[in-house]
């Protein structure tokens, strides 16, 4: 019965006072819809493990990851399997390579697939059986044995149309090497990531006899008991030995720290690059929640205090302190509930919406990893159910609690809430300098994220990009042979080259396109650097060389992207010519390190760790690009090219500079390759602006999740400063009146709030500086920050702070000392 009436209680104190009750519900619900919906995205993309049906999770060893190009790297499956087969720690394993298979009709155009070359054992190690026909057998992978594959169950439906038959058909492969179709998985199986098709890896990677440059990724699982520590511990012995044991032409594969073989989580090793992003992301939605809790504490502790008469007189009639806490405790339980339930609606709308967000990011090439689809789960209702728990127990109990530990008879025989306890003090003092450590780290994250990623989406890249259309060709390996007779490698390469040069005369014979060109990776993308050395000038260590993004290119070609050659020549037929080794670099190179403007005619080489590479004599100088990302540490301010006339490029990236529409210049991309060449593909058409962008494409979603972390926490930290600052100088009213009753001036009493306002200001944002340097040093492998978004974290946010927190101080207080101070003295 006393239960019962103590939620009528509690439910007509809340319905009493409206807009408190809508502000607090509206604050938990805020605050915990964050945490939610960043605990289950981040579940999704990293914490949960990736398991099959035996629920053992996956693994990774692979090589170091390589920082200066910001990808994975393999390892040699020598390495690979000496230590899997041989090993009790590790239970299964297999391995593979990621690639691009392409597929078509004999005659008609490639069609790109996302394809997993692998070990035959991949469909029992995932415990998957296909929806028809079987999977991979040790004899499919020895030598001389007939090519087949297994496709996935989007390209059994886009390629065939769901060919119930499909199983013993063949299939061509990249235009021309037959295939025959033994299996189709389900719908929705992609392992290892990404795949559409597999197919099986030489006999040479499984049963590895010899070193060679047959580099893979192992999946594995462990042995029962055995943790990833111990793997590393054994990964590192053999690393050391491997060290001692490589030759010149090896030792690059070890990093300077003495790295190669890594174990990684299956999914932390696909996100490596993100890694801290995200991790921070988590660490500021926590700050966020901490944010929420305190701010309904300090709300509800307002609301006690207001009551502290009623409080002391029920306690003066023998109301029981448990039964007043639960009285009190019953408050947040309402609300923490209904904030709770709209958290849960709030992060399910948010996580539909991100997941849509990330379909579109990768729809270009179907390259999301299978598990990248974040949803609420049982797990996220039970963090749900745990955190409302707890939030009840800090914003309701704590406060509660906190009332009780006053004087009841003291409070009775002053009539007043003035007082304010040693307890008491302490705890407003330690909330106001939370709120202020939250609220700086949150909006200093939030502000560093966004402005970067806005400078690097905005950033001149130093080309043209209006009317301009990108695309990937890719040519059959089948009509664009690599002959093993030695005498016909130049004839070959010369062959896949005049197939570039024919289609760029079709294109540019169009009225509406104006010029093509051709590289490897255009400008805005591709990114990663290589140490080159000056003859003459070279340093001791390969690298202490400076460094440089390396690309080839296309001759008479530059103005398509508003380049042009500034000095010397561009390339030409010369250097088309067998063993011709020209190289043109761009005009920060010949600034910085040929200031009397003699590059033309230097020679520069690439230094590796393991050796130097061929002279290349500079024939010319152009404008300046910026390859990779403005946020990528790995990018360079300085680019080499290579003539690609004589490098015979399976692949390269072509940008079309257009009149008139983007529609009609697609058209007359596509009609100019059924004129040249029908077979070879092309994929990735998209604007140069597009182009740009999709790198930054999951840093923008996760700038935009900061974004709204951003608003939230300085909505909170307007309101909740101002309410611990302001609750605080309110309790302290009947100590203001006594001063002033004694003759203090109104000067003096502010300074004097003022003055605990500067402790608790400098403590606050010192320690919320502390951190944001903390957590943005943790993702400096995933993205460089701009100065003018460092000068408004470090600088703006914090002031911005400081102005919240003096000028929540300060109102309350001048408005106590416009009263008489017998007012004061006798307000409750």
């Amino acid at each position: 019965m006393s239960i019962a009436i103590d939620l009528k209680y509690a439910l007509r104190l809340l319905v009493k006072k409206p807009s408190f009750t809508a502000m607090t519900v509206l604050i938990v619900s805020v605050g915990l819809g964050l945490a939610l919906y960043t605990y289950s995205l981040l579940n999704a993309l990293l914490f949960s493990p990736v398991t099959f049906a035996d629920n053992k999770p996956l693994y990774v060893i692979e090589g170091v990851y390589d920082n200066t190009h910001l990808t994975r790297r393999p390892a040699a499956s020598i390495d690979i399997y000496a230590v899997a087969q041989n090993s009790e720690l590790i239970d299964d394993f297999g391995i593979y390579q990621d690639g691009n298979t392409f597929v078509g009709e004999v005659g008609g155009q490639l069609r790109k697939y996302n394809s997993a070359y692998v070990s035959y054992n991949i469909f029992d190690f995932s415990g998957v059986a296909p929806l028809l026909g079987r999977g991979f057998v040790a004899d499919d992978q020895s030598e001389g044995a007939e090519d087949v594959v297994v496709l996935g169950f989007d390209m059994w439906q886009q390629q065939f149309n769901g060919d119930a038959g499909i199983i013993g058909k063949t299939v061509a492969i990249d235009g021309a090497e037959q295939a025959t179709v033994i299996g189709v998985m389900p719908q929705g199986f992609k392992f290892p990531a990404i795949a559409q098709m597999w197919q099986l890896l030489p006999e040479s990677h499984i049963n590895p006899s010899e070193r060679r440059y047959d580099f893979s990724t192992a999946f594995v699982k462990l042995a029962d008991g055995v943790s990833i520590r111990q793997v590393r511990s054994l990964l590192n012995s053999k690393n050391r030995a491997l060290a001692d044991q490589f030759q010149e032409d090896w030792n690059w594969v070890i990093s300077p720290q003495g790295e190669y073989l890594t174990i990684e989580p299956y999914k932390k090793a696909h996100l490596t690059q993100y890694y801290g992003l995200f991790i921070a992301l988590f660490i500021v939605a926590l700050l966020i929640l901490l944010l929420a809790c305190i701010n309904v504490g300090n709300l509800l502790l307002a609301r006690v205090n207001e009551r502290s008469k009623e409080v002391a007189i029920r306690q003066a009639l023998g109301v029981s302190r448990n039964r007043l806490i639960l009285q009190m405790l019953w408050e947040s339980v309402f609300i923490c509930s209904i904030g709770g339930i709209i958290a849960l609606l709030l992060a399910g709308y948010g996580l539909e919406m991100t997941s849509l967000a990330l379909d579109s990011i990768f729809s270009l090439d179907n390259a999301k990893p299978y598990w990248w689809s974040p949803s609420l789960d049982i797990n996220a209702v039970f963090v749900l159910v745990a955190t409302v728990s707890l939030m009840i127990v800090v914003t309701g109990l704590i406060p509660a609690w906190s009332s009780l530990n006053n004087d009841f008879n003291s409070t009775l025989r002053d009539g007043t809430r003035g007082a304010l306890g040693k307890k008491a003090a302490g705890i407003g003092k330690a909330l106001v300098v939370s709120e202020i450590l939250f609220s700086c780290v949150v909006l200093v994250m939030a502000s560093v994220i966004l402005i970067s990623t806005y400078s690097a989406s905005n950033a001149d890249y130093g080309v043209e990009t209006d009317n301009r259309l990108t695309a990937r060709l890719q040519l059959p390996p089948a009509d664009y042979p690599i002959r093993e007779e030695e005498e016909f490698e130049y004839t070959d390469r010369m062959k896949r080259s005049a197939f570039y040069y024919d289609l760029k005369e079709a294109l540019e014979s169009y009225d509406n396109i104006v010029s093509t060109i051709y590289m490897t990776q255009l400008p805005g993308t591709g990114g990663g650097t290589s140490y080159f050395e000056i003859e003459g000038r070279g340093a001791q260590r390969y690298d202490e060389n400076p460094f440089s993004n390396n690309e080839g290119v296309s001759h008479n070609s530059w103005s398509a992207l508003g380049m042009e050659v500034i000095q010397g020549r561009d390339f030409d037929y010369r250097d088309s010519a067998e063993g011709m080794m020209s190289i043109i670099i761009n005009e920060s190179i010949a600034k910085d390190f040929f200031p009397d403007g003699d590059a033309v005619g230097k020679r520069v080489r690439r230094a590796r760790a393991d050796s130097r590479g061929d002279w290349y004599t500079i024939v010319g100088v152009v404008s300046d690009t910026f390859h990779g990302s403005k946020m990528d540490f790995s990018s360079a301010n300085y680019n080499t090219y290579h003539s690609m006339d004589n490098a015979g490029f399976f692949s390269a990236q072509i940008a079309i500079h257009y009149n008139g529409s983007e529609q009609v210049a697609r058209a007359s991309l596509q009609e100019a390759l059924e004129t040249v060449d029908p077979k070879v593909g092309v994929y990735q058409i998209q604007s140069y602006d597009d182009l740009i962008a999709q790198p930054l494409l999951v840093i923008s979603t996760v700038s935009t999740i900061f974004l709204i972390c951003g608003i939230v926490a300085a909505l909170l930290a307007a309101t909740g400063i101002y309410a611990v600052a302001s609750n605080g100088v309110a309790q302290r009213t009947q100590e203001i009146g006594v001063r002033r009753a004694i003759g203090a001036p109104d000067v003096s009493i502010l300074k004097m709030f003022l003055k605990q306002a500067g402790w608790q200001l400098t403590m606050g944002v010192l320690l919320g500086l502390g951190v944001s340097v903390w957590l943005m040093n943790l993702m400096s492998s995933t993205m460089l920050f701009s100065d003018v978004a460092l000068w408004v974290a470090l600088i703006c946010m914090p002031l911005m702070i400081i102005l919240m927190v003096l000028l929540a101080t300060y109102s309350p207080a001048k408005r106590i000392l416009n009263r008489e101070p017998a007012d004061a003295l006798h307000h409750f």
